[in-house]
């Protein structure tokens, strides 16, 4: 079972009361049979009835996330965007991270099919594609109906 699972299944009042005799060793494992094959099951307690700190902290190794550098710590673990940063260069940075999953390069999209690839990332799509139109990263094509990455410029030899 994962942490989550875990978690859940101890939002459960007499599951948790069932695991609390068992920490505080003042009897056998009592409570509900129920909650205890539930936490055995799970995982927290090993056949003896007793808490198994091995695999608790097999969970807890599992559980960690490395933590991510760069603009890639403003998304979730699922790619959600979990807020802008406040340095202009960082959101810059975010904002063309961004921009690149949901365009390739000469890709021509609608503004409907935008807002379905900007969805993954955050729900006020609308805002998520004016920040990227506003940083000259996504245009509009001519007719207004479609959107586009913004070709780089070429650079100049000096």
């Amino acid at each position: 079972m994962d942490a989550r699972g875990i978690v859940a299944l101890l939002a459960n009042p007499e599951t948790r009361r069932a695991l609390a005799r068992v920490i505080v060793e003042t009897e056998p494992p009592g409570g509900s049979p129920r909650a205890i094959e539930r936490l055995t099951q799970a995982g927290i307690l090993a056949a003896t009835g007793q808490v198994d700190e091995a695999a608790l902290r097999a969970l807890l190794r599992e559980s960690v996330r490395p933590v991510e550098r760069g603009v890639e710590r403003f998304l979730t673990p699922q790619g959600r965007l979990m807020g802008l940063p406040a340095r202009p260069a960082e959101r810059l940075e975010l904002l063309r991270l961004l921009a690149s999953r949901v365009l390739r390069p000469d890709e021509v999209v609608t503004e409907k099919e935008l807002n379905l690839r900007l969805a993954v990332f955050d729900d006020d799509v609308a805002s998520l594609r004016r920040l990227m139109v506003e940083a000259e990263l996504l245009e509009r094509t001519p007719t207004g109906t479609e959107y586009a990455l913004v070709a780089p410029e070429p650079a100049t030899a000096d």
